[in-house]
């Protein structure tokens, strides 16, 4: 009972955390190059999610970390706090809010292969349909404000599809290391790590962005996406990664689209259409098929095991 408690938590957690992520594409496209460079943008995040890993020290055990788990920190560090943000916010000055998140799709099925060469997964005809119908719903939220890639577009799509590789293979790749410790510790070590290594390269533009031109709208958004979407939905993910395997936790990613849709919308970038008012249902559809595919093994030993 008390293990389905807590994969249900997980799932809440993952729902959360997405919907989340989601708010970011629309803001980030507001704010950058317009207000803020993504250096300076990506700089703020890491640097504040840094504080607050800091800040956690004056409540609750700290937990020692052994000598040799220094390197994959580092590594954490270099994937999460630095490659996904950078690569995700200067990928953004060249595509849309909602193109950037149907690339975010691309995670569950690249965690999924990761999974596998690491022998943490494996492919099942109910994950593989979930996944291709999630897919499939996330195009139609795409094709329904009819987007199309152009040329100019590519640059900034594949810095996105960067991020989103980097962010799936540090899923997987970090799943020990995650099982290990707690979340809080998780954070506590790789953030700050990612700030030490990222200020040197971003102070510079921090201290020239100018605050003064943001209208109250942008300093909003400003807060948001360097206070909200770093240090909490990162604990929500690495306390699922406890409870769910990686392929499962990055199907919610599949949600990203619909949110990011309906913001844009009510932003007035861009405009809601019946086939995104389906593709949204189908990504829906898609989650629910790979989260049953898990059902009748959240019970037995080998699921406890690999977590």
């Amino acid at each position: 009972m008390a293990k389905l408690q807590n994969v249900t938590r997980a799932h809440l957690g993952l729902l959360l955390a997405n919907l989340v992520w989601a708010v970011n594409y629309p803001f980030y496209k507001v704010l950058m190059p317009h207000y803020i460079t993504p250096v300076a943008l990506a700089t703020f995040a890491v640097t504040v999610a840094g504080l607050l890993g800091l800040v956690s020290l004056f409540w609750g055990g700290i937990e020692k970390i052994d000598r040799n788990d220094i390197y994959k920190f580092i590594g954490a560090a270099l994937l999460m706090g630095i490659a996904k943000k950078l690569l995700l916010m200067i990928g953004m000055q060249h595509t849309s809010p909602i193109e950037a998140s149907i690339i975010a799709t691309l995670g569950p099925i690249l965690v999924l292969v990761f999974s596998f060469f690491f022998g943490i997964d494996r492919f099942t005809p109910m994950k593989v349909f979930g996944m291709v119908l999630g897919m499939g719903g996330a195009l139609l939220v795409i094709r329904g404000g009819g987007a199309v890639t152009s040329g100019e577009k590519l640059m900034g799509n594949l810095f996105v599809v960067g991020a989103i590789a980097a962010s799936s293979f540090s899923m997987v790749w970090l799943k020990g290391l995650i099982m290990k410790y707690r979340p809080i510790t998780v954070l506590r070590v790789y953030y700050p790590m990612a700030a030490v290594m990222l200020l040197p390269f971003g102070f510079d533009s921090m201290i020239h962005t100018d605050f003064a031109a943001m209208p109250a709208e942008a300093l909003w958004m400003f807060f948001y996406v360097i206070l909200i979407p770093t240090f909490g939905p990162n604990y929500l993910l690495i306390f699922s990664l406890h409870y769910v395997k990686p392929t499962i936790s990055s199907v919610f990613f599949y949600l990203q689209p619909v949110g990011a849709a309906i913001l844009s919308v009510a932003l007035h970038m861009d405009h809601l259409t019946w086939e995104r008012v389906v593709g949204a249902l189908v990504v829906f559809a898609g989650v629910f098929f790979v989260v049953r595919s898990y059902k009748s093994t959240i019970s037995s030993p080998m699921h406890q095991l690999d977590g």
